[in-house]
C-alpha cells in the first residue's frame, strides 16, 4: 500500500484554463498539485496529463513545471481517462501497478477514472487535497464513492514522504524545500 517509485504513475486530470477558475478552493488545490508535479519531476517518475476537449489547455503554471516531449498530453472526450484509447496505450506502455490521481473535477473525471482503474485491478490513490469540484458536496460524495470502491485516500504530504522513504535520500533537502513552501 505504500507507494513504490518504480511502479507508480501520476495522472493529472483536466487542470485546464476554462474549468479551473470555477473550482471551489482552487487557490489551495493548485499549490499542492504543483508540489506533487515538481516532486515527480525530481524523481523522474511517470506522469500523464489529460485535457477534456473544449476546456482549453492545461493551466500555464502547470505547463511551466511539466512541459516537455516526454510527458504525454491526452486530449479526451470521455470523462473517464480509462475509456480513451490513447490513454490506455500510454497506461500499457508505462505498466504501473499503483496510480495516483490529482485534478478536477473530483465528482466527474477523477471519480469515473478511479472507478474504471480500480475495476481493472490497479491500486488507486486519491490525493484528497489535490482534487476539486465546483461544489464541495459533490467532492465529498465522490471521495466517499471512490473510497467505498477501494481507492486509497491520501494527501499531498503523505504521498511525498512515501516516495521519499528516507532522510538519507539524495533528493531529501530539495524535496524538503518544496514541502515547506506555502
Amino acid at each position: 500500500m505504500l507507494l513504490d517509485r518504480e511502479n507508480t504513475l501520476l495522472i493529472a486530470i483536466d487542470i485546464q484554463e476554462r474549468l479551473s477558475p470555477h473550482i471551489s478552493n482552487i487557490n489551495e488545490i493548485l499549490p499542492r498539485i504543483k508540489k506533487l508535479l515538481r516532486v515527480w519531476r525530481i524523481f523522474k517518475l511517470n506522469i500523464l496529463i489529460t485535457e477534456q476537449e473544449k476546456l482549453g489547455e492545461t493551466l500555464g503554471e502547470i505547463r511551466d513545471i511539466l512541459w516537455s516531449n516526454d510527458i504525454p498530453v491526452i486530449r479526451k472526450t470521455y470523462f473517464s481517462c480509462a475509456r480513451d484509447s490513447k490513454f490506455l496505450h500510454e497506461l500499457k506502455r508505462i505498466n504501473p501497478s499503483q496510480i495516483v490521481l490529482i485534478g478536477i473535477e473530483a465528482h466527474i473525471c477523477v471519480l469515473q477514472t478511479a472507478l474504471d482503474l480500480i475495476e481493472e485491478g490497479y491500486e488507486v490513490h486519491i490525493v484528497l487535497d489535490a482534487i476539486g469540484s465546483r461544489n464541495e458536496n459533490d467532492k465529498k460524495v465522490a471521495i466517499d464513492k471512490m473510497t467505498i470502491a477501494g481507492a486509497i485516500p491520501t494527501t499531498t504530504e503523505i504521498i511525498i514522504y512515501e516516495l521519499l522513504k528516507s532522510s538519507r535520500d539524495e533528493h531529501f533537502k530539495e524535496i524538503l524545500k518544496i514541502v515547506k513552501e506555502n
